[in-house]
């Protein structure tokens, strides 16, 4: 699998969420490919690309979903950034501080890391239906898996059952591929949570998903 909204979402679900979560989402792509390869088996990739009007559709469909997904990546890290603006000096005023024990009060803790002081993550439905719709909202993978695989199906076996079997394949090593990144971005995610790295993956993921909502919305 090459690097796109996929992969990015991905990313994005593992620094703002949990290991749990991505897996949802993974799972969630997963699945809408194998219903997109089925589709594609029943016939309704040949009829999108007999139909130009539909398959825009589709394609500009998928290209509404990405850009929405773009702005509120966008509306997190333009969040970050106005809380990491340098707060007011303190006035020169003396001040009388009151040990915490004189209020009642617990003592004040660290403050939140960049990942707790954030709103909270999808859930792990959430995240499964973000995961579907992002797989699932581009018509070329049905059409790319319809038109890739039959030439892979080896001699002497009938396309209707080698071309499935080679669609659970790519899509187990799809799978496979999503895992391990997950994990590799799991283990560097203590040193990428601060505030500024969070703000930076968000701009790139809004960056990213108006990129291939872009190009999906002109055919590219």
């Amino acid at each position: 699998m090459t690097p796109g909204p996929d992969l990015v979402m991905i990313t994005n679900l593992v620094l703002h969420g949990s290991l749990r979560v991505a897996t949802a989402a993974a799972l969630g792509m997963i699945t809408a490919g194998a219903v997109q390869a089925g589709l594609g088996a029943a016939g309704l990739a040949a009829l999108l690309a007999a139909s130009p009007g539909l398959f825009a559709a589709f394609r500009w469909a998928g290209a509404v979903v990405l850009l929405g997904w773009a702005v509120l990546a966008l509306r997190r890290a333009t969040g970050r950034a106005g809380a990491e603006a340098p707060s007011p000096a303190p006035s020169p005023q003396a001040t009388v501080t009151v040990p915490a024990h004189a209020t009642g009060e617990p003592p004040a803790g660290p403050p939140p890391s960049g990942r707790a002081a954030g709103k909270a993550g999808p859930s792990v439905r959430q995240a499964f239906g973000q995961g579907l719709l992002c797989t699932g909202s581009n018509p070329k993978v049905g059409i790319f898996l319809m038109a890739f695989l039959p030439q892979f199906v080896p001699a002497g076996m009938a396309p209707e059952t080698g071309v499935p079997l080679l669609a659970a394949c790519y899509l187990a090593l799809g799978l496979l591929w999503l895992l391990t990144w997950m994990r590799l971005v799991h283990r560097l995610a203590p040193h990428l949570r601060s505030p500024r790295v969070l703000r930076i993956a968000d701009s790139l993921t809004a960056a990213v998903f108006g990129l291939f909502a872009v190009r999906l919305a002109l055919g590219g």
